[in-house]
């Protein structure tokens, strides 16, 4: 009789999965340093994924379905066409900085996946951007945006994954005025308009060394 998969054991894997390939990158990281970050033989991961790509794939899942509830909550609570925008802004970024190790992966590790589990992704990677193509083409509705709308999204994204580069959580920027600096870059009535109080909580989270080798749209490659 198959033993039952151990749910905790998994998310573990996952997480420390995240952590090494953040640091020092997918090809780099064995299966045995995950198995010795989490204290587990080594063999003990593919009882739960079936290859390191496969543990992969979960990591990047996990980091798509972060980004999306980041953005969802503000979303949900935002009014205004310009207090979406500030909400997409503020969810990304408190996605990227303020959780766990699985979004930067997203951003870093996009070109390390293959076609066909690439795909397994690609699903929850369009509902992302689907958010973001909505609330831009609601901006330029409102005249608060204009030009290539396709562009100006991958330019606003690539700029927000771009802070996984510099930005510190123990500097005196917080995630919120990250946020509306960043936003009154590309729409400058937003500097002039006042942030509604959102409904985001920012956990503590002490900042992480990566390199983002992918960093316009999510992790869609430029082309």
């Amino acid at each position: 009789m198959a033993r039952p998969e151990d749910p905790e054991r998994r998310r573990r894997l996952i997480a420390a999965a995240a952590a090494l390939f953040r640091r020092y990158g997918y090809e780099r990281t064995t299966a045995r340093e995950i198995a010795r970050a989490v204290g587990v033989q080594s063999g003990s991961i593919f009882y739960h994924f079936a290859s390191k790509e496969d543990l992969l794939v979960a990591v990047m899942l996990e980091g798509m379905r972060q980004f999306a509830a980041a953005a969802r909550g503000p979303l949900a609570a935002a009014a205004t066409p310009l207090e979406r925008l500030r909400a997409l802004f503020l969810g990304h970024l408190t996605a990227l900085h303020g959780g766990g190790d699985e979004q930067a992966v997203v951003i870093q590790e996009w070109r390390s996946l293959a076609a066909r589990p690439r795909r397994r992704v690609v699903g929850l990677r369009d509902e992302v951007e689907a958010m973001w193509r909505e609330v831009l083409d609601e901006a330029a509705a409102a005249r608060l945006l204009s030009g290539d709308l396709r562009l100006l999204r991958l330019a606003m994204l690539g700029t927000l994954n771009w802070t996984l580069q510099w930005y510190q959580r123990d500097g005196p920027l917080g995630i919120r005025e990250l946020a509306d600096g960043l936003l009154a870059v590309f729409v400058p009535a937003a500097a002039r308009a006042p942030a509604r109080p959102a409904c985001t909580r920012v956990s503590p989270a002490a900042p992480r060394p990566g390199t983002v080798r992918a960093a316009a749209g999510l992790s869609r490659p430029t082309r």
